[in-house]
């Protein structure tokens, strides 16, 4: 693989796309009542709120720090700067959890922007001390989803999880091939996203 192709995978499944992709997954490929009995055009309202909050806001911000010297490199490669962006992130993420519970969705969703959360704030705890994947923190994050939400409604996600599982193949590849990343740092970094998911959607939903 050349580095376009690992720079262009790094971009598509950037973490703070991870939430966008759980909406549109929940929207497009759960088969239940609380999720089938939001209109079409809320579920594109949602969507586009937490692709806002959660995506275009912390990017905005992201090259703003960059423009002003505060970061080396868009990418955040430098462990000791990434603690503002986590930061300011995880402030956004909370938001973006009220605003849904606000707008009286499902504990569902919420349980699922919770992870995020959470996943946030420990790629910010172990920052101090170690350089984690964030990448691979979203991507196991997601696919952990995937599989509690498939194991705990018995629902069939069997394509969508192994799509997910060969993506992580590829994307933790592309970090090794960008040099961003050690495979210890990759690997550890899937297992922290997917047991968190495991951990907190497995023993609530």
């Amino acid at each position: 693989m050349s580095n376009l192709p690992a720079k262009i995978l790094s971009v598509l499944f950037h973490p703070l796309l991870m939430p966008t992709y759980g909406m549109i997954i929940l929207f497009t490929q759960v088969d239940l009542y609380f999720v089938l009995s939001i209109q079409p055009k809320a579920q594109l309202i949602i969507s586009g709120l937490v692709f806002l909050n959660t995506f275009v806001i912390p990017s905005i911000i992201i090259a703003y720090l960059y423009s002003k010297g505060k970061i080396s490199d868009i990418q955040i490669s430098m462990k000791e700067e990434r603690w503002i962006p986590l930061v300011i992130t995880s402030i956004l993420y909370m938001s973006t959890y009220y605003l849904l519970r606000n707008i009286g969705l499902n504990r569902f969703f919420l349980l699922v922007m919770a992870t995020a959360i959470l996943a946030i704030v420990i790629s910010f705890i172990i920052n101090i001390w170690w350089k984690i994947s964030v990448h691979m923190i979203g991507i196991g994050g997601l696919t952990g989803a995937i599989y509690c939400i498939a194991a705990s409604f018995n629902t069939n996600l069997n394509p969508t999880l192994i799509l997910a599982f060969i993506l992580a193949g590829f994307l933790g590849y592309s970090r090794l091939k960008l040099k961003q990343h050690t495979l210890a740092q990759v690997l550890v970094g899937y297992c922290t996203g997917f047991g968190i998911s495991l951990g907190l959607l497995g023993l609530t939903l």
